[in-house]
């Protein structure tokens, strides 16, 4: 399997890849406060979706996206309730297209444990996903929010455009590096790019301070893609290729900022990403 360390020089400043729980560990409180209000978020009233709900809250993933939120409001000052909305927001649309994804791919197998579909039913899965998209515009209804509920719905559309634009090419045997990479970006980097910015907006940041971590959420989400692309046999010509430059480009986003817990953060958690076997 390639490696950063072994394809990019640059990764030898680092000495050695930490666990993601210890990366986050300078937001670990942040992290327990999500865990709660987005558990309490997705209950529901009736029970078969609470069953659903709760399968979904035992069987996450890394919490990239929730993360990244956390570490954009951090940057800039401190979280607050409409940080934890809009993380819990993002990590809701995520699972809910999850969900969505393994009805349309008939995959028994999400994280090495059974699907949604798979233990529940596809009509169930569609319908929790479902679930999960209202439930999440809810969230964002506050006069305040119309700023992060924008950047979040624009990226949603986004993301479906370039799920189509993958099926297309995939069809049709295209497989350029301009197009492929326009299909990362929307399908997975643009969502991180949100997060970042959404963080960002929840202290209320500056337009310029927002820009700038949002620079840095587009590039990790593209590394984070090439990373997959890698790991699942995917378009790797492409992606071996692609992957250090984007690794590049995640790090010096980050010149921008004074040297801080959070930059640091940042820099450890884009060499996680670039260096994950999973």
């Amino acid at each position: 399997m390639p490696s950063v360390r072994d394809m990019f020089p640059i990764f030898s400043y680092f000495c050695s890849v930490k666990n993601l729980s210890d990366i986050n560990f300078p937001i670990a409180e942040e992290l327990k406060q999500f865990e709660a209000f987005f558990a309490q978020t997705l209950k529901s009233d009736t029970e078969p979706m609470d069953s659903i709900m709760r399968y979904v809250v035992d069987t996450h993933g890394k919490r990239l996206r929730p993360i990244l939120v956390l570490l954009g409001a951090k940057l800039f000052g401190d979280v607050n309730e409409q940080t934890l909305r809009a993380a819990t927001f993002v990590e809701m649309v995520h699972s809910a297209t999850l969900l969505h994804d393994d009805v349309v791919d008939d995959a028994d197998q999400r994280r090495n444990k059974a699907s949604v579909k798979a233990q529940f039913g596809n009509l169930s899965a569609v319908l929790a996903g479902d679930y999960l998209l209202a439930k999440a515009m809810l969230l964002l209804t506050e006069p305040d929010d119309r700023a992060i509920l924008q950047e979040m719905l624009r990226t949603t559309a986004a993301m479906s455009e370039g799920e189509l634009m993958q099926d297309l090419s995939i069809c049709e045997d295209t497989d350029g590096d301009n197009e492929y990479l326009e299909i990362i970006t929307r399908k997975t980097a643009l969502l991180m790019r949100s997060c970042c910015a959404a963080g960002a907006l929840s202290v209320n940041a500056t337009a310029e301070q927002v820009q700038q971590i949002s620079d840095f959420g587009l590039n990790f989400g593209i590394l984070f893609q090439l990373r997959d692309d890698i790991l699942d046999g995917e378009h790797t010509e492409q992606a071996t290729a692609l992957l250090p430059v984007y690794y590049e480009k995640a790090l010096q986003s980050l010149d921008g900022f004074a040297a801080s817990e959070i930059t640091e953060v940042l820099r450890e958690l884009t060499v996680f990403c670039a260096e994950r076997e999973g």
